[in-house]
Order: C-alpha cells, then structure tokens, then sequence
C-alpha cells in the first residue's frame, strides 16, 4: 500500500481530539456514566436519566475530534422535555480508552448502544455522527426521528475535507473509499452520495450559512436524498456555534417533542434564524 495513504488512514482514526475545558471536565465527574463495550474497544456514555417507565430514549452524538459535554445544552434541553438523553464518546474519543478508529467503525458503537439502551426513538447527531449514523442504519439501527446538524451530504464529501485537512492530493479519496469498503464489506456502497436511506423517519435538516468547515450546500444534498425532511438553515451560524444556538434548540426540541408526526413529515420547508 502506497506509505502515503497508510499515512492518511492512521490519520484519519486518530483524530485531534477538542480538549474539555475544566468546568467541562467537572461536569463530565458529576454525571452519570458506563462502559460500553465493542470488541476491541471501551468507551463511555453519559446518561441523563429519567425514572418515567414511559420516557423516549434520544442518543445524541458528537462530531469527530469532538466529545460528549459539547452537546451539553441539548442534553440539559432534551432532559428538561423528559427524555431520558444517552451520549457516548465516539469510539477513539473517550481519553479514559484511546484507541484508533475510523468512521465505518463507528457503525458498532451504534449498534451496541441499541442492544444496551435502545431502541432509542430519536438520534441527534452532529458533524460526522450524521454520516454515522446513516451508515449504521443500514445495517439495522433504527430511530424514528433524526436531527441533522451540519452533517456532510456523504462519506466522500467528509473525506475531502479531511483530504484538504491534511493537504493530501486528491486522487486519494477514491482509495480511500476503496480502503473502507474492503475493510467493512458489510456497509452499503461507502462511496455513494445518497446513503440517507432513513425514509421512514421524520427528519430535521439544520445548518448554519457560517460553516466553515462543511459546506452549508450540504443540508440541500440531503434533503434532496429525503424529500420529506424538514430543512433549517440558519443565519450567522457557524460548524459549533449551532450546538449552543438557543432558537435553532428550541425549533430542534419541537420536532422531537411533536404529537403530530404525519402532518409534520409531509411539510418540507426552510427557516432562518
């Protein structure tokens, strides 16, 4: 294999992970917490509980480089609505059990949370948790609402920004692609642009015009896989600030807390904020 790509793919699973700052890190103490376990992995899941035998189950996931108490205002939110809130570290993430990882990997974090906690009827997930997320829905995760925020349109799109990250030519997302699909064969063509196949669900789409690390274009891509989603694009919004925009939270608590889901799934339409 070309040294560069070997390069780039142990790159690519050893991510630069965004250091908790000290309240951060106090809070991460305070809460509750277990193991998961995915062969060869360990990582934790922060659980905001809720003793109503009746509550939904919303696992909320973390962009790549990112960590759990990142989403912690959507957690407090979600929490406050009376659902019980699940957040893992990606796999990789949790400084407690570093390990290397790369996204297709992912898919058995998702599948393990469903066997322990889940099913879980909503999944909020950020950044590269969308992709994540649409990859483990192939093979047998389930939701039944779905928060997008300032996910990428596809894998390959991901990669390119990684590629230029690492100032690496492009003519290596094709083997990249190729690296990924021979080493997990059981996931869908990794290298499609369409891999939102979550049809059935109801989906809400949000991105902000200031993103500078995806492409707001993107939220269009996808909506164009799920015509029946909701889009949501807001104004003055950066890649991380939309986790601590208050209106867009309040707008995402709506959707997943909403009664009427088949009169809200058959209207798709943009709101700015």
């Amino acid at each position: 294999m070309d040294t560069q790509l070997t390069s780039l793919i142990e790159r690519l699973a050893n991510p630069a992970v965004m250091p908790m700052r000290s309240a951060e890190l106090r809070q991460l103490e305070a809460l509750k917490t277990e193991v998961v376990t995915c062969d060869p992995y360990r990582s934790r899941v922060l659980i905001h509980d809720n003793h109503d035998p009746q509550a939904k189950s919303v696992l909320l996931l973390h962009g790549w480089g990112g960590h759990p108490l990142m989403l912690s205002a959507l957690q407090t939110l979600l929490q406050a609505r009376g659902y019980r809130v699940y957040t893992p570290f990606l796999l990789g993430h949790d400084p407690d059990a570093c390990a290397s990882c790369d996204i297709p990997a992912q898919c058995s974090l998702l599948l393990t949370l469903q066997a322990t906690y889940g099913p879980f009827d909503s999944v909020v997930a950020h950044s590269a948790g969308g992709i994540i997320t649409a990859l483990a829905h192939t093979l047998g995760f389930t939701l039944n609402r779905v928060a997008l925020l300032s996910a990428p349109a596809s894998l390959s799109i991901l990669l390119q920004h990684y590629l230029l990250l690492h100032r690496a030519a492009e003519h290596y997302l094709p083997l990249l692609g190729a690296y990924y699909q021979n080493r997990y064969p059981m996931c869908a063509d990794l290298q499609t642009l369409s891999p939102y196949t979550f049809s059935e669900a109801h989906v809400l789409i949000m991105h902000g015009t200031r993103d500078q690390r995806l492409d707001p274009a993107n939220a269009r891509q996808i909506q164009a896989q799920l015509p029946q989603s909701e889009l949501h694009i807001i104004e003055n919004t950066g890649h991380l600030g939309i986790l601590a925009h208050q209106p867009a939270l309040q707008s995402l608590a709506r959707f997943l807390c909403a009664t009427n889901a088949d009169h809200e799934k058959g209207n798709t339409h943009a709101g700015a904020y």
